[in-house]
């Protein structure tokens, strides 16, 4: 039952890096500057890899698995306005739409990891945390090398 359960999980974090990739190419309308669109591919290439890593994950392995390592969490985005695609005019928006649904995902699997009673569901869910967390600390880093060397 346990597997069926992380199975779930499994497509449903699938889906989200669907949408994620569907956002950054959806984003490229807005960003004129070659080198931003360059990075705006690039990032919606890593989330087709992440959705065909989960796609091959073999559910019953999950107890293998460990966390990566300690991520460090910058927080500029909690510091930053959300943005609807529709509001995206240049990269650094794209950056803060971005970084603001890798928070969400992030916060999603550790309230999913909080309330699991069973313990694979509950490492499922951590090592996505961990997973989203990455996401979110790479952008992170990008912003704050990008948009506040430029202020």
């Amino acid at each position: 039952m346990a597997i069926t359960d992380v199975k779930e999980i499994i497509k449903q974090a699938a889906q989200q890096e669907e949408k994620a990739h569907k956002f950054y190419t959806d984003a490229l309308k807005y960003v004129k500057d070659a080198a931003a669109r360059l990075w705006i591919k690039e990032l919606a290439d890593e989330e087709l890899k992440h959705k065909d890593m989960l796609q091959k994950f073999d559910a019953s392995k999950i107890t293998n698995f460990k966390p990566s390592k300690k991520i460090h969490d910058l927080h500029i985005t909690e510091y930053l306005v959300d943005k609807d695609i529709a509001e995206i005019k240049d990269f650094q928006d794209v950056l803060i739409v971005a970084m603001k649904k890798e928070q969400k995902s992030y916060n999603f699997y550790v309230g999913m990891a909080k309330s699991a009673d069973n313990a694979d569901i509950k490492k499922l869910c951590k090592i996505l945390a961990q997973e989203e967390l990455k996401h979110k600390h790479k952008l992170e880093l990008y912003y704050d090398d990008i948009v506040f060397k430029e202020d």
